[in-house]
């Protein structure tokens, strides 16, 4: 089944009807609010109806008036929804019929013009039955041919009503759902068209019960999508939308085996008579007879999925017990009627998933014996009944009171009114609550609603009072069952998302799990179980194990067997993409631990189906990393918080015996701004003098996480420090500040999420941090270097997997790890001290590092050469023998900077592999762990400089050497850095001339830019300035004018471009990159970069944009004016080229005066005269509007 093919269609179908039913509402007189002017009212009259000055029948108005209440009540959008989604699953599910041979192909067409065959058929006076007054309103309609929609509509929600199977899984169709047929169902491209003539769905797939699961979760995905995208709580309405979610096949089938399945196989030993039949059965150590659930007739096996959807567990629940009743002798008739009287059991708080599951379960059952065609017989699945209306004056509950005594006629007793009261009431919040609910009806009451609801059944009248609050009835009786086997995929909604009533009744009724939803349904399953029945889910893995669900786990390992589980880790739902949603399908027997438990680990399954063949490979097959056996639950109680750890070993548990880092660490949780747009910048937008570390500062440095990175850095971010701001984080109830105590401590930080490992780093004295960067501070700052050391080994990622394999750390996860060092602390603090030198050392070379000094290619000397060589030659064991250095050439500094950090870089990877050996013999995990570490963990050279290919091999990447270089000296020229003083000068507003004035180096005289603003144009334009002319006179004044070509035609080699192309097409795209899409060198561009020129934000003034006008664009256009007169002058003699030059030059200025008309205006503008750095780069970017390029 083609899963992508059948949510086009379910997405195309659901948006085609929509937009058919909009129209077709709007012809009837309403606005696109739902509202209706007096004059479009229709008008009852005797004998009909007028409407829009034409005459129509009573009918009309009933309809139409049907649908202006509806739509009052509701709400247009939900009225469309309504009924698109009803024509949507009535025509598909006839289609289903019509493949399955069971109905008569009335939707396919009879001609070219598409008259479906049901009009045809009616116009030969073959018709659906229907009521007099319908019929003679059709016989109207079928006397003009140009009718045809109109009469579709009659005769297709006739023949929905006289279908038994129809009528029975659908009901009657809402009187206006006729009226909002869209006009063009029946069009080319329409539904009806779509139907007949989609390769989406083959015809495999209409015999299939899976489509109609399939076919409703991707028909309600975009809703799905809506009510995400609004985020907060879910209320009533959205719950379906929120945690529908369609099982694979496969899951929902080693699920019913091995609960349906196991218990047949228990009370009938011996050889499996469906072994190849059940190929998802785990196999299984016999049980002691204690611990079985034992039968006397297939009939006591009762199965429920109380969370059903569209019913595909319940249909692969009623494959099985088919098959059980025809090996035990049944007929197919008989085994049929008795699943669905006795065996088979669903509900859903969807009704659309209800009605859907009942049409399932009936195709299966006319698939086995086409005689259930007449819905004789139905399956037992229900929805919430809708609560009673009663009025706020009825405190009595008069109301139910009446049904109470006419439907025991009289002979109920006080206490069954008084706990049919408590129940009743309890259901006004059914569309939240669901089977959750928790009825207290006692055994006596029970026993009386079982009597008198068969007695009920029984008559051949039943009061209209009575028939519509049986499915009440029916309700408490389910939800008060006790049943053999539940099979559920229960919905996932976290406690934050519950609406208030949902979450009041959890806490109340479900304190244990009111966690998530999922786990409110594992308590419910556990209470709705006979002794030893058993349950199969498949549910979020978090339950395994998280601390919000550690009670959870408590009661479930000290008072249940978990009989299996297959662990499937992420990627299960193949429909969800990414690492978010991860799973566990599992079967647990309501009976005390036998410690005798298999397991499946299939995390690592690429996708669904990939696990699925993991499974199959390994079932009953010994393996170390996919099959477990024999697992002791006893085993998880050893580990603090009870985490299902299957997978680990008698040594690692052994390791929780040490003391834990909490002991020697503390916390006091974090920062939160409450709005870090507002109260968070990267520390390069923000003034120089007013941020810094330590206190006196407006902007203090500050760790916010980041992505994978061991040792120290990811520290870009700085935080408003100042005195309001921080009486704003203490009595905010959306902030929270750190205690003063621990305001600029040392401490060591990671990201709360990480795609990778989580990943360790130092913390600065003087600096903060905030949510996205959890830290501990050390009792002992002594201890700082070998923690850190031991946080970046081995040994955290096999705790850290097992009490939160998730993608986020929390300070409780890292503090739970155990530690331990024996003698070995001075040796494993000095490995780790090298580590973070080397990692500060590479943070600290990159412009990005608030301790930046200057571009490492200038930092080489011919002591550093040696000591880079000698440092590569200790590692590698190679004595190098040396030439005499060339300072002056560019070349050999890229080539010693090369080595330079190759020697660091290998240096890392072997105290990292050391790292691991010492704490692998500390903690005995020899058998566990390897000590090796994968280059690519090795985390300094991170932006570009090196990539990792053939597992271990470093290749250097010179384009981004030299790319940092051109950074850097743009900055030189800005102001940003000064060439005889390490570190940032210029980044501030309004520098004086004094900091601005121009400064020698070596024999050089460095002139800084006089306005900060300079141009990327093409050679042949005379801008000093100009960036090429720059870069040029930069490399000159570095490294000398003798070996200035020399070291061009190197920068040249390097980025596979002339310096030119590199800044007229790339060079801003990487300072954005670099810069993280803030950046300080605004870039000022026509349409398509015909003009550029960028601008130093921390010089920018009110009247930047006229210089970029006056200095650069206007003498550009004369510049370009005087080419194009030159070349118009000499029009008659121009080579090929040159006219094409002409052409080109046209376009340019044609390009450029079109900019300055814009720019002028912006140039212009007093408003920008409130440029405001703390304001950060996307506020002030915004404020020129569309003569700067996008950031985005």
């Amino acid at each position: 089944m083609n899963t992508n093919q059948i949510k086009k269609f379910a997405c195309e179908a659901r948006n085609i009807l929509k937009r058919g039913i909009a129209a077709k509402i709007t012809t009837l007189g309403f606005d696109a609010k739902g509202n209706v002017p007096e004059s479009m009212m229709p008008q009852l009259m005797q004998g009909g109806s007028l409407w829009k000055g034409e005459l129509h029948t009573e009918g009309f108005y009933r309809q139409w008036m049907t649908l202006y209440h509806r739509v009052k009540q509701k709400g247009i959008q939900e009225v469309y929804e309504e009924a698109a989604y009803t024509w949507f699953n009535r025509l598909m599910a006839i289609r289903i019929m019509q493949k399955n041979r069971l109905c008569e192909p009335v939707l396919i067409y009879t001609d070219s013009a598409r008259t479906p065959r049901i009009v045809d058929e009616a116009r030969m006076n073959r018709m659906p039955q229907m009521p007099e007054e319908t019929r003679t309103h059709l016989m109207e309609l079928l006397d003009d041919d140009t009718k045809v929609t109109e009469q579709f509509a009659v005769l297709i929600t006739a023949w929905c009503h006289a279908n038994p199977i129809m009528q029975a899984c659908f009901g009657t169709l809402a009187d206006y759902t006729e009226l909002l047929l869209p006009q063009n169902i029946l069009a080319e491209g329409g539904f009806v068209d779509m139907i007949n003539h989609t390769e989406f769905i083959t015809d495999d797939d209409f015999h299939s019960p899976e489509l109609i699961g399939w076919l409703y979760q991707f028909y309600i995905s975009e809703r799905k999508d809506e009510v995400f995208a609004k985020k907060g709580k879910f209320e009533a309405d959205e719950i379906p939308a929120a945690t529908q979610i369609f099982t694979p096949n496969w899951i929902v089938k080693y699920m019913v085996q091995n609960t349906v399945g196991r218990i047949f196989l228990d009370n009938n030993p011996g050889s499996n008579p469906f072994k190849q039949k059940w190929q998802y059965l785990v196999d299984q150590e016999p049980q002691s007879d204690e611990n079985i659930y034992h039968y006397s007739e297939l009939t006591d096996l009762k199965v429920a999925d109380l969370a059903c959807g569209s019913g595909h567990i319940l249909n692969e629940c009623f494959d099985i017990l088919y098959d059980l009743y025809i090996y035990e002798g049944y007929s197919r008739n008989e085994a049929i009627e008795n699943i669905f009287a006795h065996n088979l059991t669903g509900i859903d708080l969807d009704n659309r998933a209800k009605q859907l599951a009942t049409f399932a379960l009936m195709i299966k059952a006319c698939q086995k014996d086409s005689s259930f065609v007449d819905a004789h017989a139905l399956p037992n699945v229900l929805t919430m009944p809708k609560p009673f209306e009663e009025s706020e004056e009825d405190t009595d509950h008069t109301e139910i009171k009446k049904f109470i005594s006419e439907f025991f006629q009289g002979s109920e007793t006080k206490q069954i009114t008084n706990e049919l009261l408590g129940a009743f009431e309890l259901m006004k919040d059914a569309e939240s609550l669901g089977s959750i609910m928790k009825f207290d009806i006692s055994e006596s009451t029970r026993y009386a609603l079982v009597q008198t609801v068969d007695y009920w059944k029984q008559q051949s009248f039943v009061p209209q009072l009575v028939q519509d609050n049986i499915p009440a009835i029916q309700l408490i009786l389910t939800l008060t069952q006790k049943y053999s086997a539940l099979v559920m995929n229960p919905p996932y909604m976290a406690g934050g998302n519950m609406n208030m009533k949902l979450s009041k009744y959890v806490k109340d009724n479900y304190e244990n799990g009111k966690a998530d939803l999922f786990s409110v349904f594992m308590i419910l399953a556990t209470d709705k179980l006979n002794k030893n029945g058993k349950y199969g889910m498949i549910n979020m893995q978090s339950w395994m194990f998280l601390l919000s669900f550690e009670k959870l786990r408590k009661s479930l390992l000290d008072n249940t067997q978990i009989d299996n589980m297959l662990h499937l880790g992420p990627r299960t739902f193949d429909e969800l993409s990414g690492e978010v949603v991860q799973n566990t399908a599992f079967v647990i027997s309501n009976c005390k631990p036998n410690n005798n438990a298999t397991y499946f680990r299939l995390v690592d399954g690429k996708n669904c189906s990939d696990k699925e063949r993991i499974f199959i490979s390994y079932n009953g097959t010994q393996d170390n990393k996919v099959y477990y056996s024999s697992v002791s639950q006893e085993n998880f109680k050893k580990i603090p918080g009870w985490p299902l750890g299957y997978w680990v070993t008698e040594n690692f548990i052994h390791t929780f015996e040490h003391k834990k880092i909490g002991q020697i660490t503390l916390s006091d949780g974090q920062i939160l701004t409450g709005n870090n747009d507002v109260f968070i910048r990267v520390f390069w937008e923000t003034d120089k003098t007013k941020t810094g570390i330590n206190s006196g500062f407006k902007w203090t440095l500050m760790a916010k996480g980041g992505g994978y990175r061991k040792w120290y850095g990811n520290i870009i971010n700085t935080v408003n420090w100042s005195t309001e701001a921080r009486e704003f984080y203490r009595t905010d109830k959306t902030a929270r500040i750190l205690s003063e105590q621990y305001w600029y401590r040392e401490a060591v930080t990671w990201g709360v999420i990480s795609t990778i490992h989580p990943s360790f780093r130092l913390l600065p004295q003087g600096y903060l941090f905030n949510k996205g960067g959890y830290s501990l501070f050390f009792n002992d700052d002594e201890d700082k270097n070998w923690i850190i050391g031991l946080l970046n080994s081995k040994y955290p990622e096999l705790v850290l997997n097992l009490i939160n394999p998730t993608l986020s750390t929390t300070i409780n996860d890292v503090q739970s790890i155990p530690w331990a060092y024996n003698d070995k602390k001075n040796i494993l603090s000095d490995i780790s001290k090298k580590n973070i030198e080397i990692s500060r050392n590479d943070w600290d070379a990159h412009e990005t590092s608030w301790d930046f000094k200057e571009n490492e290619l200038l930092t080489i000397t011919s002591e550093s050469y040696t000591q880079a060589y000698s440092e590569l030659g200790n590692i590698n064991g190679i004595l190098y023998d040396l030439a005499a250095p060339k300072l002056e050439n560019l070349e050999w500094r890229v080539n010693v900077y090369k080595v330079k950090w190759e020697a660091k870089f290998l240096q890392l990877h072997k105290n990292e592999e050391e790292l691991n050996r010492q704490f692998i013999d500390i903690y005995g995990l020899q058998d566990e762990l390897t000590q090796d570490v994968p280059f690519s963990e090795i985390t300094i050279l991170q932006q570009g400089e090196i990539s990792i290919e053939n597992d271990n091999e470093i290749v250097w990447h010179d384009d981004v050497i030299i790319k940092q270089f051109i950074s850097y000296a743009v900055g030189v020229w800005m102001g940003r850095y000064h060439l005889d003083k390490p570190g940032l000068h210029i980044a501030h507003p309004e520098p004086t001339s004094e900091e601005l004035e121009a400064y020698s180096y070596g024999n050089e005289t460095v002139n800084i830019d006089d306005d900060g603003i300079i141009p990327i144009l093409p050679s042949g334009f005379s801008f000093d300035d100009n960036l090429c002319r720059r870069i040029a006179d930069f490399v000159r004044i570095v490294f000398g004018s003798d070996s200035l070509t020399e070291n061009l035609n190197f920068i040249e080699k390097c980025l596979g471009t002339t310096i030119e192309q590199y800044v007229m097409k790339d060079f801003w795209k990487d300072h954005k990159k670099m810069y993280q899409n803030r950046p300080i060198y605004w870039l000022f561009s026509s349409k398509k970069g015909a003009f550029k020129c960028i601008t130093y934000m921390h010089r920018m003034t009110p009247y930047t944009a006229e210089q970029v006008r006056s200095k650069y664009l206007l003498p550009y256009i004369e510049q370009l004016q005087a080419k194009i007169n030159d070349l118009e002058n000499r029009a008659a003699s121009l080579t090929t080229s040159e006219n094409k030059q002409l052409t080109a030059l046209g376009k340019t200025i044609e390009e450029c005066r079109e900019y300055h008309e814009r720019l002028q205006v912006v140039a212009e503008d007093t408003n920008i005269t409130g440029f405001d750095l703390d304001d950060g780069v996307i506020v002030n970017y915004a404020k020129y509007g569309d003569v700067l390029a996008k950031l985005k």
